[in-house]
């Protein structure tokens, strides 16, 4: 009887803490701009929430916003990654 394969482990994103500095991709702004995480929703979801400053604007919160380890590629629309 063969073995069924492992489905291994999903890789673990390091999950930004309160207070750090992502940058941002949105609809909202015309380039990625910095932002600050001011809530993370835990491990229910990859969401965080973000104070965004872009420049020539006031700050702008974005209440879910997915987090990402890496800059992910230009098809998704609406982002954060560590700076």
């Amino acid at each position: 009887m063969n073995k069924p394969k492992s489905k291994g482990v999903a890789p673990m994103i390091a999950r930004p803490r309160l207070g750090e500095s992502v940058i941002v991709r949105a609809p909202y702004f015309g380039k990625p701009t910095v932002a600050i995480v001011i809530a993370d929703y835990g491990d229910d979801t990859d969401d965080i929430a973000v104070q965004a400053f872009p420049l020539g604007r006031d700050s702008l919160q974005i209440p879910a916003i997915p987090f990402f380890d890496t800059e992910p590629d230009a098809s998704v629309r609406s982002a954060a990654w560590p700076a």
